[in-house]
């Protein structure tokens, strides 16, 4: 029995992959479907990096190229020579072609170009002929901003006229054009206490030019004081503030006037707009009455007060303020911990807000407290309208101390009552009728 050799294959056209083959070992794709039209021989190698690489070998679709081998002028075969040498083809494409001698029957000698061939190629000789010929018999047509010409290259030439107040000189190869002098003497016009006076024609040269005196002083006023004069080219005209005021600075040409870090305002301000910030950190004002909402004079519409931002958490933005509620009955409000600011009112129901709590001594001949209740007073003086005390003994008798602390009796015991022990109330369930004699 013969010996079986069977290589790995495949039934479909596809190669195979690295992971399908080890190094050196061979692999078929048989293209079964096409009756082996791609079929193609496969081997494992190893590449310079050290990596499988899969390479092709040879197979059908190889041996079917060069069996298909023709010297016709057909797509997609390899080409042979014919028994005499030759191969027939379409266009060649050569990169550049540096040595050797070119031997073609498709060049023409036709100094004419008669045959306006596309495909025939002309020989230099041929070239320079046709040039030439075309060289002598063309004119160089030519157009200025009116008028045209045209000038026989070879027997004519093209002269270049000077026009208005221009000059042409033609010397060996080349035309020169020159302006022409005016009536004008060459020098500086001008000065530090004249100008220049210049006449233009309309060709745009100066036909006449002197100068003109100019006024060497500026007369300077102001909202007050004297006008006064400077002496151009001599004076200094100096700009200066005021102290505390106005700051004058000079730099690259420029004035710049401006308020200085610190500013005195000796007479009125008025700052008109809708806003006004305040971003320094002490403020200091000498009127004792500070007027607020000072254009709420037509109708009650905006509460009036102040209030400040504080954030007690480190993210939540709270206001906290006094102002007179204009929606209740004007009272006067403390509030703190509104989540929103106010605008022109005060928000009682947004949220956040709680009335804030007053720490202060009231003075008043009279104090009217409506409703609620008073809470947070510790032993309120006798003098005060108060006790004095904080309690008192339950059931006790109190009785007065004069402008000290009222005081309670003890608790009474049944069938006891009171009387007086050197004056101080006590308790007793003894009667002493006293002694006689």
């Amino acid at each position: 029995m013969a010996t079986t050799i069977q290589i790995k294959r495949s039934t479909g056209s596809s190669a195979p992959g690295a992971s399908d083959l080890v190094e050196g070992e061979l692999a078929y794709a048989e293209d079964r479907s096409g009756d082996g039209a791609s079929a193609k021989l496969y081997i494992s190698s190893i590449d310079s990096g050290g990596s499988e690489v899969i390479q092709e070998i040879g197979g059908k679709y190889y041996t079917d190229l060069l069996d298909n081998a023709t010297n016709a002028n057909t797509a997609s075969t390899i080409v042979k020579r014919d028994g005499s040498g030759n191969i027939a083809a379409g266009t060649i494409t050569f990169g550049s072609i540096s040595d050797g001698t070119i031997t073609a029957t498709a060049f023409v000698d036709e100094d004419n170009m008669a045959s306006n061939s596309a495909t025939l190629i002309p020989t230099q000789q041929s070239v320079k002929a046709y040039v030439d010929s075309q060289v002598t018999a063309s004119d160089l047509d030519a157009a200025g901003d009116s008028g045209t010409i045209d000038i026989d290259l070879d027997s004519e030439s093209l002269t270049v006229a000077g026009g208005t107040g221009i000059t042409t000189a033609a010397s060996g190869t080349t035309i020169t054009a020159t302006l022409d002098d005016t009536a004008v003497s060459a020098g500086s016009y001008g000065s530090a206490s004249a100008i220049p006076v210049l006449t233009i024609d309309a060709q745009g040269r100066i036909t006449a030019a002197s100068t003109a005196t100019t006024s060497s002083t500026l007369t300077i006023g102001a909202d007050s004081g004297s006008d006064d004069t400077v002496t151009v080219g001599t004076d200094t005209l100096n700009f200066v503030g005021t102290n505390n005021e106005i700051e004058t600075t000079v730099s690259n040409n420029q004035i710049q006037i401006g308020l200085p870090n610190n500013v005195t305002i000796s007479g009125n301000l008025t700052v008109s707009g809708t806003t006004t910030t305040v971003d320094s950190t002490t403020l200091s004002v000498a009127d004792p009455l500070i007027i607020l909402a000072s254009g709420n004079n037509s109708s009650d519409a905006v509460d009036i007060g102040m209030y400040g931002l504080y954030d007690t958490s480190g993210s939540q933005d709270l206001y906290g303020g006094l102002f007179r509620d204009a929606d209740d009955s004007g009272k006067w409000k403390l509030f703190k911990d509104l989540q929103a600011a106010p605008t022109t009112t005060v928000n009682v129901s947004g949220t956040g807000y709680t009335v804030g709590t007053l720490v202060a001594a009231i003075e008043s001949s009279s104090a009217t407290i409506t409703g609620g209740t008073i809470t947070g007073i510790t032993d309120l003086l006798v003098a005060d309208g108060g006790t004095g005390a904080s309690s008192f003994t339950s059931n006790g008798i109190i009785y007065g101390n004069g402008t000290g602390a009222l005081q309670a009796t003890a608790a009474g015991t049944d069938g006891y009552f009171l009387y007086s022990n050197s004056g101080t109330p006590a308790w007793t369930n003894s009667i002493d009728g006293g002694t006689y004699s």
